[in-house]
């Protein structure tokens, strides 16, 4: 079955997103709010620019903890310190629709990546993750 079904059939289709000039703060309460481990960028024309994931969040930090550790890293301190650009993982891998879904799984293994953000042409259309694919194959 999974041989032959695309991941259209099992990504989040309307991903969270933030836009380039969204702030920090925003981004943590992003994660937080709804609960996910793997954020887009977009641009202002939904054209996908990048990925955050939750991961990137403690390297950040200790990143900046020796560069600003007479500051308090406090999120005021860290919206005028830190760029998205600076953290997300600038044109991610991506997949089509159309993708058989083990060949995401194969993507996701090879590139021990925990998601694909799925793109169509040049937008981004969902996100599918390990766990979509894990609870697929269940």
């Amino acid at each position: 079955m999974a041989n032959k079904t695309m991941i259209a059939a099992i990504m989040t289709k309307v991903p969270v997103v933030a836009n380039e000039t969204h702030k920090l703060s925003q981004v943590l309460r992003l994660f937080t709010e709804f609960h996910i481990h793997h954020l887009p960028i977009v641009d202002n024309e939904d054209m996908l620019i990048g990925i955050i994931s939750s991961n990137d969040i403690p390297k950040l930090i200790v990143k900046l903890a020796g560069r600003l550790e007479k500051l308090a890293l406090d999120l005021d301190v860290l919206d005028k310190e830190v760029n998205l650009k600076d953290i997300m993982t600038a044109d991610p891998t991506t997949v089509p629709s159309t993708t058989i879904i083990l060949e995401a799984a194969e993507i996701l293994k090879k590139k021990k990546f925990m998601s694909l953000p799925v793109v169509d042409n040049g937008q981004l259309v969902g996100i599918v993750t390990l766990k979509d694919i894990l609870a697929f194959m269940a």
